[in-house]
């Protein structure tokens, strides 16, 4: 690999996993590694493969790269390693091929969230417990995988009386945990590391506001440019009017009350919002004040956003990882485009002497809501 470049990986038991033999590395053609807002990290690991490699005599035939095995990915930028996945195989694929050497053998996986969502439960109860209590609780028997959980509370607590009802599980571990966080105005997601064989599991409210902005990324500025693609997209269906229904108190006729965007519950990246063109109804004429409160705040943080923008990167030229679910600063794109995003998708690509990320990046509106950006 590149003098600035080494990857390492583990694999095996759930409990243990080992760094994989030399001829696992030098089979090894393309490792890429995904990380999303609002849904589960993934990866894909490629290798080469001939009919006496002993991938294929030794390794594939023992089950080394059956499905539940464990992966760990680690990458070392100029110094600093990072984590990349922490996860399971889910999908094996072998594709032979009559011309020497291009067999492949593909194994593809999701993070650790995958093991939280093999299991269906119904009607497990959780009375008189707040969500972040559910949370953790359901969180803690992922210990043992090294999950380390990190649960904020809610903005408003909401704790129904048991004698009248009460939380049920319904679905997998994973399913719940993430309808408790849409219906809260807040994430879930699994970061792995910051050590090999460790995670976080982050529930609570969306923290990018919090974490100064990396580097920034640049385009068609000489010697400073290190994204090799760009491309902004404005959709103007995107920004949206939520309209919240109450009842009135004596004829109980449903009033529509139109919701002010409330810029604090996300980062304010941008200086002017566009017109919504669209509007969307929120059940919450029947629902007692707090969980309508909750569901105002969920669908306020959930709304989509107007502006995107794609494009790829060279790492080596970056000079770090660019990393999902916190702010970037943008030059280059026009006076209307530059600034803050969050970034919402990263897709890594690493290679024999290459390292590649492809991105999404994502605000609600156009103009630059600060003067000058970090590079």
């Amino acid at each position: 690999m590149n003098q600035g470049l080494y990857l390492s990986i583990r694999m095996g038991s759930l409990f243990d996993p080992k760094p994989v033999p030399q001829s696992v590395i030098e089979a090894l053609t393309e490792a890429q590694v995904t990380s999303s807002v609002g849904s589960q990290s993934g990866f894909q690991m490629k290798f080469t493969v001939g009919k006496r490699s002993p991938i294929l005599l030794n390794l594939l035939q023992s089950g080394y790269f059956d499905p539940r095995t464990r992966v760990i990915i680690v990458v070392t930028v100029n110094g600093t390693p990072q984590v990349l996945m922490d996860g399971i195989i889910t999908k094996q694929d072998v594709t032979p091929a009559n011309e020497p050497g291009q067999s492949t053998l593909t194994v593809t996986g999701l993070d650790l969230t995958a093991i939280m969502d093999f299991i269906e439960l119904r009607d497990i109860p959780y009375p008189a417990m707040p969500r972040m209590a559910i949370v953790a609780l359901i969180l803690a028997k992922y210990a043992v995988f090294g999950v380390v959980p990190a649960v904020i509370p809610d903005v408003i607590n909401l704790v129904q009386n048991p004698l009248e009802r009460f939380a049920k599980h319904q679905g997998t571990d994973y399913a719940y945990i993430n309808n408790l966080a849409r219906s809260s105005g807040h994430v879930f997601f699994l970061e792995p590391g910051p050590e090999p064989g460790m995670s976080i599991a982050y529930w609570g409210p969306e923290f990018s506001a919090f974490l100064d902005p990396q580097p920034a990324l640049s385009i068609n500025l000489d010697t400073a440019t290190n994204v090799e693609s760009l491309n902004v997209s404005y959709d103007g269906l995107a920004a949206r009017q939520l309209i919240a229904t109450i009842l009135e108190e004596k004829s109980h006729v449903p009033i529509p009350v139109p919701i002010p965007e409330i810029s604090f519950l996300k980062s304010p990246l941008a200086e002017q919002t566009p017109p919504p063109l669209k509007s969307t109804w929120l059940p919450t004429a029947r629902m007692p004040i707090a969980q309508a409160a909750l569901t105002v705040l969920g669908a306020l943080t959930s709304t989509p956003d107007a502006i995107s923008v794609s494009g790829q990167l060279d790492v080596l030229r970056y000079g770090r990882l660019l990393k999902a679910r916190q702010k970037v600063t943008v030059r280059g794109a026009s006076n209307y485009y530059n600034g803050l995003y969050q970034v919402k998708n990263v897709t890594h690509t690493i290679k024999h002497g290459e390292y590649n990320q492809s991105f999404s990046l994502v605000r609600g509106g156009v103009k630059s809501s600060v003067s000058r950006v970090t590079v």
